[in-house]
């Protein structure tokens, strides 16, 4: 008997019997098909930049690494020889897949436009880009902010802008603010105030967007003496005194934390008392007391180091802002004091001896100087006449910023970027001082002020640059 043959697509149907299952394996043949082609042929398609984080963006002082991402691979010589940043900002240049970082050594001068340009740079299989990259980013103006001593504004926080040399009030005339932080972001500032009297000073935080002012601790039953907010602003520690006194009579002053915006704040349950000034480690980890004869490291959470104490230092000055170095003051036998500069790794260096006390002082972003006041003693009065220098603990060097003569104080203010500073003159009242006068740092009725700039090259003063600014304040505060 004559046999039919079998069909052509038995071995189809033998293989995959179910209709779906031949049709699924129809679409993933031609898909291999296309990718085959595909990849024989090439991608066409141009490199170009696909996004640049700091487009039309603000960037400031903590803003050091430029990032360009690409739509492929890319030839890294190519871009670091094509790429252009005008004005120049020095930096390195790294490649991670379709990303490319170009890290800042030193913070963005302040107050200019930049434009970032990239043409004729290749992909990693030779191809060109078809057109030029362009970008642009502006850092803040510079701006400082000032606790008013002229009389139409004295006592009220204020803005004053030097590019524009706009002033802007920021608090009512009624309120009289004692101390103010701006935030490490330049969004908010922290500050004291009063409409009454200092014992009466409450904590508020003033958003600078938009101008409006929360209250963050209020004075009852305390009163409140300084504070410190940490660079993220999670932490804000304030140093606070009761008013009631125990039976007897001895008033020792807490400390009050918010570890969290909007938390509540909380006592610090301490195993030792406040002796002075205190200081949040810049990873927010730990708080720097000065305790008696040392320094007491207290941590702030479970995962900081355990309570530790530094018996050799009597006070913590500053700490810069990566943690690499701290400035420390030494009391000594002979009753000199005696300014170190301690490393994160152990190293210790004493970069000056002094007979009068040692004040505030500031790590530069840009070199190895530290800022400080430094009080000269008269010998024949006693009284103290404040110095601003500039120190350079590699080379060994000071340069002398200012000086004034008592009864002048002095206050300064590094700008975020190392490249401008600001000091201010001090007169205070002579006699019996205005109840409603601003107060210096120390506690002083400031009657009046001047306002100096000088301008900095690698974190030393060009003390020929110094002119005088159209205000007067009591502190300063460089806007980051």
């Amino acid at each position: 008997m004559y046999r039919i043959p079998a069909s052509s697509s038995s071995w189809l149907e033998r293989w995959l019997p179910q209709p779906l299952d031949r049709w699924v394996a129809g679409i993933s043949l031609c898909s291999l098909v296309i990718g085959v082609i595909l990849f024989l042929l090439g991608n066409h398609t141009a490199p170009y930049v696909r996004d640049f984080n700091w487009q039309q963006q603000r960037v400031g002082s903590r803003d050091l690494q430029m990032v360009l991402t690409f739509n492929r691979p890319m030839d890294a010589e190519s871009i670091e020889a094509n790429l252009e940043v005008q004005p120049p900002l020095p930096g390195r240049m790294r490649k991670l897949g379709r990303r490319f970082f170009w890290t800042l050594t030193e913070p963005a001068p302040y107050g200019q436009t930049y434009r970032v340009q990239l043409q004729a740079a290749q992909d990693e299989q030779g191809q060109a880009m078809a057109r030029p990259f362009q970008g642009e980013f502006r850092t803040p103006d510079r701006q400082l902010l000032g606790i008013g001593t002229e009389p139409a504004q004295a006592g009220q926080l204020f803005l004053f802008n030097l590019e524009t040399g706009s002033t802007t009030l920021l608090t009512p005339a009624a309120m009289k603010v004692t101390q103010m932080q701006p935030s490490a972001d330049g969004q908010y500032v922290y500050y004291f105030a009063t409409a009454t009297g200092i014992q009466y000073q409450d904590l508020y935080r003033l958003n600078l967007e938009d101008q409006s002012a929360e209250l963050l601790l209020g004075h009852q039953g305390y009163q409140n003496l300084r504070f410190q907010v940490s660079p993220t602003e999670e932490l804000v520690v304030a140093e606070r005194m009761p008013l009631e006194r125990d039976p007897s009579g001895w008033v020792q002053t807490e400390l009050w934390i918010q570890k969290e915006r909007r938390d509540p704040f909380q006592r610090l349950e301490l195993d030792t008392a406040v002796g002075g000034d205190f200081l949040i480690s810049p990873d927010e980890s730990s708080l720097l007391i000065a305790q008696g004869r040392g320094v007491g490291i207290v941590p702030l959470h479970p995962r900081a180091s355990a309570e530790s104490f530094l018996a050799q230092f009597g006070q913590t000055l500053a700490i810069r802002s990566d943690g690499a170095f701290g400035a420390l003051l030494r009391f000594n036998p002979d009753y000199t004091r005696s300014l170190w500069i301690v490393s994160n790794t152990g190293n210790s260096q004493e970069i000056l001896v002094a007979e009068g006390s040692i004040g505030v002082g500031t790590f530069s972003s840009v070199a190895p100087v530290f800022y400080s006041l430094v009080n000269q003693i008269d010998p024949e009065t006693y009284t103290e006449s404040p110095r601003l220098l500039a120190i350079n603990w590699e080379e060994g060097s000071q340069t002398e910023v200012v000086r004034a003569e008592y009864p002048i104080g002095l206050d300064f203010s590094l700008a975020p970027d190392g490249r401008t500073l600001a000091y201010t003159l001090l007169e205070p009242f002579q006699g019996l001082p205005d109840p409603a006068a601003p107060l210096s740092r120390s506690g002083q009725a400031i009657a009046s002020s001047q306002v100096w700039l000088v301008e900095l090259e690698q974190g030393q003063p060009i003390l020929s640059s110094r002119r005088r600014l159209p205000l007067g304040t009591s502190a300063l505060a460089w806007i980051p």
